[in-house]
C-alpha cells in the first residue's frame, strides 16, 4: 500500500497507521525508499511512529511482514494540504504577458502553426536587443526553468543563444543557453526537421539553471536577451526552491567508483551499468552523486534502486539521439531523484527512444525529470502495479507516458506534464486487458497533438483530480475510445471525476468545417459500442477550443454527465456520427457562443435531469 504526503520542510512528523478492523501482523515502513521502521499490530487498530519526511511530496509504502494486516489509511500530523486539482509542484509558475517587460505582447490566438497558440494561455511575449521582461516572485527562488522560443535556421539543426538572468542589483545570476535544435517540426506527422516542408509548429523549448544566489519573495528576477537581432519568444518561467542535495543512502555503491565520470567529458555507460550488475546480487543501492554523465546507450535493470542527488544535481544525458534511457524486466525496480536529459530533436518511429520502459511490475519511480526523448516512459504490458509520483516530464517528441498491452493496477500522480509530442499520458489496450489504474493530482500543459489522458479500452479505469490546459491539435483535454486496435475495449465502470479541462478541445483536422472537432473532452466508439458506464462528473471545463463534451463513434451509452460547470464554449455538446445516449444532472453552462448541442444524430438522445442550464438550444 503506497501513500503520497505533502510536507512542508524536513522533519519528522508523528504518523498513524489506521485499520477499521482490529488487526494483528507486522509490516515495514518506508518513506521515499528509505526503510524508516518496523510496525506491529497487535489485535490493535492503530500503530504510531515518527517518521522522517521531507519538504514536498513524499511516498510512504507499507509491506505487511507477517499476520493478517488490514490496513486503511495513515494519518500524517502536521503534513498539509494538497492541491484539489493537479500535482502540488515545487515551483511557483509566471506568465511573461503578465510581467512587467518592454516587449510586445502575441496572442491570443488558436490558430495551429502560430507562436501564441502553443503558448501558456494562448499569449506569450517577444523581446530583443535591450529589451526585458521582469518578475516579482511570490516565493523564494534558486533554480528557474523557461520556456521560450528562438528562430530556427535554414538546415534544421538549430540555432543557439543566450539569456541573462538578472536579481535586482543586476547580477548576472544565471546565463541560459537556448537552442532551437529540440524545437521546430516541419512537414506532416511524425513531422521532420528539413524547414524546406513547410508547415512549421512546436515551436518552444525549455532551458533550466540554478541561480548563483537564493531570491527572497518580493524580489524581482530580470531576463535580459543577449544576442542581437534574434527574436526572443518567454512564454513563463518556473521558479523553484530547491533543496540541498540528498544525502547518501547507507550500503550503497557510487558510480564513480565504477569509472562513471561526473564532468561529463567520458562516456558512463558502461561503468553505470557495471555499478548496476554488482549491486543487484549485493542487494545494495546504485548511488549516482552529483554530476552530468554522458550516456549513448539505456541501462538494463532488474530488482535493484537507482538514487541521485535531485534532478538538479544528478543527470544522465545523451551524447546521441536514443542514447539514454532505463528498461526494467522482471522483479520490482525503484528510481529516485535524477535526471534523463536525451539528445531527441525528431520523431523516429521506429526507435525504442524513451526515458523509462520495459515491464516495471512493482516498481517506483518518484521524483525524476525526463527531457527531449522520444517518449518519457513506455511500459510494456501484461503486468500489475507500478507507482509513479512527482515526475517532471518535459518536451518529449511522442507520448509521456504510455502504458501499453494491458498494464494494471498502475498510478500516476502528482506529476507534471508540457509540451508532450502526443498524448500526455495514454492507456493502449492493444491485444490486453489493463483494469484499474489511476491518474490522479497531474498538471498537464500543451500537449502539441493528441490528449491530455487518453483511455484506449481498459476496465474500471479512474483518471481523478486532474488539471489539463491548452491542448492545441487532434486532441483534447480527457479522451476515452475504443480505437487505435485497443481490441480489449472499454468496460467495467470508467470515473472521471474532479477535474478542470482550460482552454482545451481543437478543431477536426480532417474537416473544413468549423462545426466539426473535439470537445474537451472526447467520448469515441470508433471500433465497437461503448455501453458500460462512464462517470464525468464535478468537472469545471473552461474556455473551450470547441465544445466541452463530444460524442463520435458507432454507439454510446451509459454515459453520465453529473455536477459539470462549463464556462466559455461555442458547443456546450456535439454528436457526431453516434447512436446511443447520455444523460446529465446539474449540468450548468454560460458563455455559450453558438448553441447548447450541435447534432444532426436523431439516434442520440440527451437526456436532461434535474438542473440542467443554459445550453437547452440545439442545432444541425
Amino acid at each position: 500500500m503506497i501513500f503520497t504526503v505533502l510536507a512542508e520542510k524536513d522533519s519528522t512528523y508523528d504518523t498513524c497507521i489506521v485499520s477499521t478492523l482490529n488487526s494483528s501482523g507486522s509490516f515495514s515502513m518506508l518513506t521515499n525508499g528509505h526503510h524508516q521502521a518496523d510496525a506491529i499490530l497487535l489485535n490493535s487498530s492503530s500503530s504510531c511512529l515518527p517518521l522522517s519526511l521531507r519538504k514536498g511530496i513524499n511516498s510512504i509504502v507499507l509491506t505487511t511482514l507477517d499476520g493478517l494486516v488490514d490496513l486503511d489509511y495513515i494519518t500524517v500530523k502536521g503534513a498539509s494540504k494538497v492541491n484539489d486539482r493537479g500535482a502540488t509542484v515545487p515551483y511557483e509558475e509566471y506568465e511573461a504577458e503578465d510581467s512587467q517587460h518592454t516587449g510586445s505582447i502575441i496572442g491570443p490566438d488558436r490558430t495551429f502553426r502560430t507562436l501564441a497558440s502553443e503558448a501558456s494561455g494562448r499569449r506569450a511575449v517577444q523581446i530583443q536587443n535591450n529589451q526585458y521582461i521582469q518578475f516579482k516572485l511570490r516565493r523564494t527562488a534558486n533554480a528557474i526553468v523557461v520556456r521560450y522560443s528562438i528562430p530556427d535556421n535554414q538546415d534544421g539543426s538549430g540555432n543557439n543563444a543566450q539569456l541573462y538572468v538578472q536579481s535586482s542589483d543586476g547580477t548576472v545570476i544565471a546565463k541560459l543557453t537556448l537552442t532551437s535544435a529540440y524545437s521546430w517540426a516541419y512537414g506532416d506527422y511524425p513531422f521532420t526537421k528539413i524547414p524546406s516542408q513547410g508547415k512549421a509548429h512546436r515551436f518552444y523549448d525549455e532551458s533550466r539553471s540554478l541561480l548563483n544566489k537564493r531570491l527572497q519573495a518580493g524580489e524581482t528576477l530580470r531576463l535580459v536577451p543577449t544576442d542581437r537581432n534574434i527574436l526572443y519568444t518567454i512564454d513563463l518561467i518556473d521558479a523553484y526552491d530547491v533543496p540541498d542535495p540528498y544525502s547518501r543512502p547507507e550500503q550503497s555503491l557510487s558510480v564513480i567508483d565504477f569509472g562513471a565520470d561526473p564532468s561529463g567529458q567520458l562516456d558512463s555507460t558502461s561503468a553505470i551499468q557495471r555499478t548496476i550488475d554488482q549491486a543487484i546480487p549485493s542487494n545494495k543501492v546504485v548511488w549516482i552523486p552529483t554530476g552530468v554523465y554522458q550516456m549513448s546507450n539505456k541501462l538494463q535493470v532488474n530488482h535493484v534502486v537507482i538514487r541521485g542527488q535531485g534532478p538538479w544535481y544528478s543527470v544522465l544525458f545523451a551524447s546521441k539521439i536514443n542514447g539514454v534511457g532505463i528498461d526494467a524486466y522482471g522483479d520490482p525496480t525503484q528510481l529516485y531523484d535524477f535526471s534523463i536529459i536525451g539528445k531527441t530533436s525528431f520523431r523516429i518511429e521506429s526507435d525504442v527512444d524513451r526515458g523509462f520502459g520495459g515491464q516495471w511490475k512493482g516498481g517506483i519511480i518518484q521524483n525524476v525529470w525526463i527531457e527531449h526523448v522520444k517518449c518519457g516512459g513506455w511500459l510494456d504490458g501484461p503486468f500489475s502495479g507500478v507507482h509513479l509520483v512527482a515526475l517532471t516530464i518535459r518536451n518529449t517528441f511522442a507520448d509521456g507516458i504510455n502504458f501499453s498491452k494491458g498494464v494494471s493496477n498502475a498510478v500516476i500522480t502528482q506529476s507534471t506534464f508540457r509540451n508532450t509530442g502526443d498524448d500526455s499520458v495514454a492507456f493502449w489496450n492493444s491485444g490486453a486487458l489493463g483494469s484499474d489504474n489511476v491518474v490522479s493530482y497531474n498538471t498537464i500543459q500543451l500537449p502539441m497533438l493528441a490528449n491530455g489522458v487518453a483511455l484506449y479500452g481498459g476496465q474500471n479505469n479512474k483518471l481523478v483530480n486532474l488539471l489539463v490546459s491548452d491542448t492545441l491539435y487532434e486532441g483534447t483535454g480527457l479522451q476515452v475510445s475504443n480505437r487505435y486496435d485497443s481490441r480489449v475495449a472499454v468496460s467495467g465502470e470508467t470515473l472521471l471525476s474532479e477535474c478542470t479541462l482550460v482552454r482545451c478541445g481543437a478543431q477536426n483536422r480532417w474537416s473544413k468545417n468549423p462545426s466539426d472537432g473535439h470537445g474537451a473532452v472526447w467520448i469515441w466508439s470508433e471500433n465497437s459500442p461503448m455501453n458500460t458506464a462512464l462517470i464525468v462528473r464535478d468537472f469545471d471545463i473552461l474556455d473551450s477550443s470547441f465544445a466541452s463534451g463530444t460524442f463520435w463513434g458507432t454507439q454510446t451509452t451509459n454515459v453520465h454527465f453529473d455536477n459539470v460547470r462549463i464556462n466559455g464554449a461555442p458547443y456546450a455538446f456535439q454528436v457526431k456520427d453516434v447512436s446511443g445516449q447520455a444523460t446529465f444532472t446539474n449540468v450548468v453552462a454560460k458563455n455559450i457562443q453558438k448553441t447548447g448541442v450541435h447534432s444532426c444524430q436523431p439516434n442520440f438522445k440527451i437526456v436532461y435531469g434535474l438542473g440542467c442550464s443554459g445550453w437547452n438550444s440545439t442545432s444541425c
